[in-house]
C-alpha cells in the first residue's frame, strides 16, 4: 500500500485525534493546510491542558479522522451548538438549530399524542391508566 493511500482524505472542518510534534495527544477540528501539508488544527480535548482552545500544527501522518455521527441525546446537540457559537461556524449553528427543532416538534408530537385519549384534568402515564390530577 503507497503512503498516498494509507490515510483517509481529510477536509477542513473534520474532526481528528492525534498527536502534536512534542507527542501530545489532542481531539479537534482540521482549521487548514500549509503548503507543505502539514495540518492546522483547532484542539478542543487534549492531555495538555495548555494548548486546548489553539490551534496547532500537526503532521499529515500523526493525525487520524474521527468517525461522523449525529448527536445522540438532547444534550449532545445543546453541547455541539454551543461548540457551532464558539468557533463562529454559521453554517453549523444553523444546521444545529434545525435539527433541536425538528427533535421539539417530534417531542411535542408525541406528547400531544398521548394525551389524545386522555380525558381533560387526567394525566396518563406509561403502563398505568388515566389519573386524575
Amino acid at each position: 500500500m503507497t503512503q498516498a493511500n494509507q490515510y483517509e482524505a481529510v477536509y477542513e472542518g473534520d474532526w481528528v485525534s492525534g498527536s502534536s510534534a512534542a507527542d501530545e495527544k489532542f481531539i479537534g477540528y482540521v482549521e487548514s493546510f500549509n503548503e507543505h501539508g502539514a495540518v492546522l488544527v483547532r484542539v478542543t480535548q487534549s492531555d495538555h491542558e495548555e494548548i486546548v482552545n489553539t490551534s496547532i500544527e500537526a503532521s499529515r501522518i500523526k493525525i487520524k479522522k474521527l468517525p461522523e455521527r449525529s448527536p445522540s441525546t438532547r444534550e449532545e446537540l445543546l453541547g455541539l451548538i454551543d461548540l457551532a457559537l464558539m468557533t463562529h461556524d454559521k453554517e453549523w449553528f444553523e444546521n444545529l438549530e434545525l435539527k433541536l427543532a425538528a427533535e421539539n416538534l417530534a417531542k411535542q408530537s408525541s406528547i400531544a399524542a398521548s394525551r389524545k385519549n386522555t380525558p381533560p384534568g387526567w394525566v396518563k402515564l406509561k403502563g398505568q391508566r388515566n389519573r386524575l390530577i
